[in-house]
């Protein structure tokens, strides 16, 4: 990341994340069907960013499984079915890292791709994960994605019992370069139900592994 300052979120960041997620005011409903609810925001007059929020109540799968499944990038494949790379590049701290991920983009929009610095923290009984996007020397934007940019993007896990939790995903997304509406409200409407869905949640469950001691190389801030 060599020239390039990053931030890693402290306490008031995590403290401000949750409370957006809690928040419905200023936020639209688009979607409420079997315990999956949709809010988007809408766009700002010349801005390409849209900002959506997805809560799902799941009682079959406790807060920290949810967690360590949702924070375990390798497993991703398992339930994401738009991802076509994810990886590691390094680790920050104990509980911040950067990595790589692109996805797959309903034609005829191009795939989009990100590098991220990921910060995760429990509070009590609940679990954020968050990120936003970051550069890095080594990997620059691909001929053949279009690098979109991650504003703030994550997820919000609350306990509600032993097996009991309450996920919340939220996206502040610049995709870059021009999407039509159709496609921008796609991701809207469709992607995050299809994401939390409660069937897909339950085939997600794996014995738990700790986040903090997964192998990625320490990130230098030189880029080397």
């Amino acid at each position: 990341m060599s020239g390039h300052t990053v931030t890693i979120p402290d306490d008031r960041a995590f403290a401000s994340f949750k409370a957006e997620c809690l928040c419905e005011e200023r936020w639209s409903m688009s979607y409420s069907k079997g315990g999956i609810t949709v809010w988007t925001q809408g766009l700002e007059e010349g801005k390409p960013v849209h900002r959506i929020k997805c809560r799902m109540v799941c009682k079959e799968v406790s807060a920290e499984t949810m967690y360590d499944v949702l924070h375990d990038i390798e497993y991703r494949r398992k339930w994401d079915t738009n991802v076509v790379e994810t990886f590691d590049i390094g680790k920050l701290t104990v509980n911040a890292d950067v990595g790589y991920y692109s996805w797959k983009c309903p034609k005829p929009v191009r795939n989009r791709d990100v590098i991220t610095l990921r910060s995760w923290l429990p509070i009590g009984k609940d679990y954020i994960i968050m990120n936003y996007s970051v550069k890095h020397v080594k990997y620059p934007p691909k001929k053949d994605m279009v690098r979109a940019v991650s504003i703030q993007t994550g997820y919000m896990i609350q306990s509600q019992g032993p097996n009991h939790c309450t996920l919340t995903y939220m996206a502040h997304v610049d995709p870059r370069e021009k999407v039509s509406e159709t496609a921008q409200n796609r991701p809207t409407t469709n992607r995050p139900a299809e994401l939390v869905r409660t069937d897909n949640v339950l085939s997600w469950l794996r014995p738990p592994s700790t986040p903090a001691s997964c192998s990625t190389c320490r990130v230098a801030t030189n880029g080397s």
